[in-house]
């Protein structure tokens, strides 16, 4: 009896993230944000003209902004990240200061020698506490 191969499965991209519904932002190897989507301003509150050029950090709760610029300056140095495409719980800090549970799925992808991050955003419930 012959198995049928299993359908490979196709690895996301950063464009097919953006393309998505889901909440997106888009940011440069320096973790500045570039780039984010509609759904992103109605479920956060902040439009491009608000980040652009700004730090991802500034959408993160005050306690993980440190370790976010270690984890993305080690990912500079090294190329190596354990966090790339894996779904993290997370908060995210909306313009107007609420902050709401969310499941970041990031990517990192290299375009003209510089590495480009993506990352979708979507909301979870509420009524259970982010890390």
């Amino acid at each position: 009896m012959s198995k049928t191969p299993a359908t490979p499965t196709t690895t996301p991209t950063i464009e097919s993230l953006e393309q998505g519904e889901r909440p997106f932002v888009l940011a440069d190897h320096m973790g500045r944000v570039v780039g984010l989507n509609a759904a992103f301003t109605r479920t956060f509150g902040w439009s491009l003209e608000s980040l652009e050029g700004q730090s991802l950090s500034l959408i993160l709760p005050e306690a993980y902004q440190m370790s976010h610029q270690l984890g993305f300056s080690r990912f500079q140095a090294t190329g190596h990240s354990t966090i790339l495409a894996h779904p993290l719980r997370l908060a995210t800090i909306c313009s107007d200061g609420r902050t709401i549970v969310s499941e970041h799925f990031i990517l990192a992808e290299q375009r003209e020698g510089e590495w480009l991050f993506g990352a979708t955003l979507t909301p979870l419930e509420e009524d259970t506490p982010a890390p």
